[in-house]
């Protein structure tokens, strides 16, 4: 398949100059860098761990339950908001 790429003279320069210095043409440079991200597993943030869904779905349980079956945006916000209030 093909597919039009544009990019930067700066940037097209470097990687003509790459792919030369590596015996390969820029399609087969351009390839291998793409598979390369694809391939590579997902990047890790930085110090805590995100939790898992379950975790994180059991946050809002106090404030889905206090909206009084009503999940409506508007509901979740007064319970947030009643909260909030009982808290401080």
């Amino acid at each position: 398949m093909k597919a039009t790429i544009d990019f930067d003279v700066a940037l097209y320069r470097r990687l003509k100059v790459e792919a030369a210095r590596r015996g390969q043409t820029i399609r087969e440079l351009v390839a291998e860098g793409v598979r390369y991200v694809l391939d590579a597993p997902p990047p890790r943030s930085e110090g805590r761990a995100a939790p898992s869904t379950a975790e994180w779905v059991g946050v809002l349980n106090p404030y889905a339950s206090n909206a009084a079956g009503n999940h409506d945006l508007s509901a979740v916000r007064a319970s947030i908001a009643r909260r909030r209030r009982s808290s401080t």
